[in-house]
């Protein structure tokens, strides 16, 4: 992982991360709780409980956080009547 930083808001607060961080990481490392059945970071992405939806802005439906490596930028709610 890089030791550049980069900007991403969860839940209307910002946070600077290293590029390259898996978004359910960064967000359960700032105290979000983001439930899975199927994520452990040492082992293969699988995305097949679907427990780790969240919105991303601009993108077009719920996504797996586990699956989401952080862009500079990039806006996350985690917790919404939807998710």
């Amino acid at each position: 992982m890089s030791t550049e930083l980069i900007k991403v808001t969860i839940n209307e607060k910002d946070f600077h991360v290293p590029k390259g961080s898996r978004l359910i990481d960064v967000c359960r490392e700032n105290s979000f709780d983001i439930p899975s059945f199927c994520y452990y970071a040492d082992l293969a992405l699988q995305a097949s409980c679907r427990m780790c939806l969240v919105r991303i802005e601009k993108m077009p439906k719920l996504q797996t956080s586990c699956t989401i490596i952080c862009t500079d930028g990039m806006v996350v709610t985690t917790q919404s009547e939807e998710i």
